[in-house]
């Protein structure tokens, strides 16, 4: 079965149709009469309360996308970092964090913001290749910062608090803004990139704060009412369609009628082509339970050493490159049944599994040769995806510093959701 699976994976077949087909394949040849199990293995992989919360934040995510909030979000942070040296690249970051907080998707937060600082830092003297390195490196912080449909996925494959994960991101998340900020100062400097003419102003931070207001609060709202148990994660997605509509239709204006058909669209096919994935990936994990392959694994990886320092290496290694040519998503849905088991046996926490593993993948979106992030702001830029990769490699580099960070030092991700009482 693994074979077949890896043979589809190479042949690029639909994630679905790569862990659905071996898995069915296998149950005919090992015991037809299995068949009959199925459908309602189907069915129970999507009956799921936590997977309620998917199409709601999708749907935010395409609400607040298509009421253009990005220019309020883009003013506000111009006026914290814009005076500095490459303030632009700088609110490119910035912008990206605060973002993250709305839209939970770094191809989301590519779209909308690329598409507004690519053509503004080439015309304000940045290279274009170093305008798209950044729009694609800052990107990776959306699956990492709540609310994130990434987390709420992991959470249901693995049993997990979805607020003690929503909590477990804002430290890892902010941590690679930084680096990124950093590595910003340094090449802007070295480059002579512009600053803004203008200096600091707390009357223009508190104008443009107000401004961006009803936009910058949506994840407070999200992030505090789980935490504080008002709503569940779902009812937190639904909040956040509600809150969007409202803040798009009435207070912002920017949400046209005409938009609502496109929006419902986009969130059908988007949450139909995961829960697709979900649905096969239960008849996926069952056949792993029943072979005891995490079981297997686990003999293996403790046979060959039981330092857990290494065997944490060895699954970054793991994580990172599958996480270069697999949507992340289903990276999580087809690696959790196999790794996550044998891995938390091993005293690893789940919480602490869980950011290592998307931090892994969500660096893999920005890493050659397949890093989808990278093809996305290609095509918005006109850079080639080389120019790119090359520009973004000191980016790569310490968000793996982060990534060891987090991963040799657990506490960096568990403090906040100790803090909150949520593990």
């Amino acid at each position: 079965m693994m074979a077949l699976l890896f043979i589809f994976l190479i042949m690029g077949m639909p994630i679905a149709f790569t862990i659905g087909f071996p898995s069915i394949l296998y149950i005919i040849v090992k015991n037809p009469d299995w068949l009959t199990i199925v459908p309602s293995r189907l069915f129970s992989g999507m009956n799921v309360f936590v997977f309620l919360a998917i199409p709601f934040f999708v749907m935010a995510g395409e609400i607040m996308s298509e009421s253009k909030i990005s220019e309020r979000i883009i003013n506000f942070t111009d006026s914290l970092v814009g005076h500095v040296r490459g303030g632009l690249a700088q609110v490119n970051v910035v912008s990206s964090m605060f973002f993250a907080g709305i839209s939970g998707a770094a191809l989301s937060d590519v779209a909308a913001l690329g598409s507004v600082f690519i053509p503004a830092m080439e015309k304000n003297g940045y290279e274009k290749k170093f305008a798209a390195a950044i729009t694609a490196t800052s990107s990776i912080q959306g699956p990492i910062i709540p609310p994130s449909i990434i987390i709420v996925i992991y959470a249901a494959i693995m049993g997990t608090s979805v607020g003690a994960l929503f909590a477990a991101g804002i430290i890892p998340g902010v941590l690679i803004g930084l680096t990124d900020c950093l590595i910003v100062t340094l090449k802007s400097k070295k480059r002579g990139y512009p600053k803004r003419g203008t200096k600091f102003s707390l009357k223009e931070v508190g104008v443009s704060f107000v401004r961006g207001f009803p936009a910058l609060i949506l994840p407070g709202i999200i992030f505090g009412g789980i935490v504080g148990g008002v709503f569940t994660p779902t009812e937190a997605g639904a909040v956040a369609v509600f809150y969007g509509f409202l803040l798009g239709s009435f207070l912002l204006r920017t949400l046209k009628p005409s938009s609502v058909v496109k929006i419902l669209n986009e969130t059908m096919i988007k949450t139909g082509i995961l829960f697709i994935i979900v649905a096969f990936a239960k008849i996926f994990s069952w056949v792993l339970a029943m072979e005891s392959v995490p079981e297997l694994i686990g003999e293996h990886i403790f046979g060959w050493t039981s330092n857990v320092y290494v065997i944490l290496f060895i699954m970054n290694l793991i994580f990172l490159f599958v996480g270069t040519w697999l949507e992340t998503g289903a990276a999580i849905i087809l690696l959790g049944p196999v790794f996550g088991p044998a891995l938390v046996s091993m005293g690893i926490h789940p919480v602490h599994l869980g950011m290592v593993m998307i931090v892994n993948l969500v660096i893999g979106l920005i890493t050659p040769p397949f890093g989808v992030c990278l093809f996305a702001v290609s095509s918005l830029s006109g850079c080639s995806v080389e120019e790119i990769a090359k520009e973004a490699f000191p980016y790569i580099m310490l968000d793996i510093g982060v990534l060891l960070l987090i991963t040799y030092i657990p506490e960096i991700v568990l403090f906040l959701p100790r803090v909150f009482g949520l593990i």
